[in-house]
């Protein structure tokens, strides 16, 4: 299994363009996956001058429906033609950031919600032997950077619940390896669902949300060190990036050594 960061919000190479979001390139014997496709066209532009061809890509996964993991999708549906496309039943609801008094708009584009290769998800979904999806997370990550995340419902605006969320497991050559966007639901809730369908996860790719980009601020220091304590008890090794936040990264280091490593724009794994 090869995994290759195409987008996300920091990079080791001058040539590639590092933009807040995630997008991750997954080859294996059987697919090409493309798994979350960052705020806007970047991704593709990254991934022409790594050398691979996203027209190729046989399967893509939103990991969930905030801009900065699907607002690529039509840049994508421009140059692929044949991808599936895995998305949650909720994907195209309408969601919001807060701050103070306003309300950003950090939703998907509805227009492309007809597009007649989505394939709509519900809590589980086995593609194929390599490719199984799952959204039956029980719990939570309450951090203060979730609850500034709502979303409008006929009554008015609520707190993102994150129905519309959903993670990747890919198992190739006996090693099974899992991918979550920002982990909303919390990365410990996430990993205990998997334990149910895949107990022994070899990897993790993704996001923790432990930092605020509008705020600049990441969680508070116990809450970190709580999450690192019960991640570093796992035969797991963890490639976090994006909404984890160097800072929150470095913490966690400090508990959990070469068990986390950083996933920047350009990275290549070998699994």
């Amino acid at each position: 299994m090869r995994i290759t960061a195409l987008l996300e919000n920091t990079t080791t190479d001058t040539a590639l363009t590092p933009k807040h979001g995630l997008s991750i390139h997954i080859e294996t014997a059987k697919h090409k996956v493309l798994f979350d496709l960052g705020p806007d066209g970047t991704f593709l532009r990254n991934a022409q001058k790594i050398g691979i061809d996203l027209a190729e890509v046989d399967t893509f996964v939103l990991s969930h429906a905030h801009f900065d993991h699907g607002g690529g999708l039509a840049d994508f549906l421009g140059i692929n033609q044949k991808a599936s496309l895995y998305l949650r039943r909720q994907a195209f609801a309408q969601y919001y950031h807060k701050a103070l008094f306003f309300r950003k708009y950090i939703g998907l584009d509805r227009h492309l919600a007809g597009n007649d290769r989505i394939i709509f998800t519900d809590d589980v979904l086995c593609i194929d032997d390599e490719l199984f999806l799952f959204s039956d997370v029980e719990g939570q990550l309450d951090t203060k950077s979730s609850r500034a995340l709502l979303k409008k419902t006929p009554d008015g605006f609520a707190r993102d619940d994150f129905a519309h969320e959903q993670n990747l497991i890919v198992t190739a050559e006996n090693k099974a390896v899992l991918f979550s966007g920002c982990s909303h639901r919390g990365i410990g809730n996430i990993l205990r669902a998997a334990d149910k369908h895949q107990p022994a996860i070899h990897a993790v790719f993704g996001g923790f949300h432990l930092f605020n980009p509008a705020t600049k601020a990441s969680e508070p220091e116990e809450t970190i060190k709580r999450l690192a304590t019960e991640l570093a008890g796992r035969e797991t090794v963890f490639y976090t990036c994006h909404c984890t936040g160097t800072k929150a990264f470095e913490a966690m280091s400090d508990i959990m050594g070469d068990k986390v490593r950083y996933l920047s724009t350009g990275s290549v794994v070998e699994i």
